[in-house]
């Protein structure tokens, strides 16, 4: 599910995009928005949903604004149910990165140490009481 939370957010982004492109073209003053191809991009983009007031168009704008939004709460459902889940990238210093094998040497040492004390405390205990049992 959260591959595809950051697929509908990637593809939100790029109709956003191809709405600013959308804006930038119908900038140029040489082009007819009856052409079957720009005719097509127009709609696409949201050009037609509210006819223009005072020569002005404002539904690409609208477009945008609901593009916006739509991107931030995927953003928002992502982060707050998938993004604690991921792994953790960490970056550290080569310097950093050899004291950390250090720290996990010397502690893997630690444990191994403890281990084959408890083990041999067992077993001299152990031997011990056997020792003791025997005596009596």
């Amino acid at each position: 599910m959260a591959k595809f939370i950051i697929f509908l957010y990637r593809l939100v982004n790029y109709y956003l995009y191809f709405v600013v492109m959308a804006c930038f073209l119908a900038l140029v003053p040489n082009i007819n928005p009856n052409f079957p191809l720009f005719n097509y991009i127009f709609k696409i983009a949201g050009f037609y949903i509210i006819p223009p007031i005072f020569g002005f168009v404002v539904s690409p704008m609208l477009v945008m604004i609901a593009s916006a939004l739509i991107m931030m709460g995927l953003g928002k459902i992502y982060k707050k149910y998938y993004a604690p889940k991921e792994p953790k990238v960490l970056v550290m210093t080569p310097e950093q990165f050899i004291e950390q094998i250090k720290k996990n040497e010397r502690a893997y040492i630690d444990k191994v140490v403890s281990d084959v004390k408890e083990e041999f405390e067992t077993k001299s205990d152990n031997e011990k009481s056997e020792s003791e049992d025997k005596e009596e």
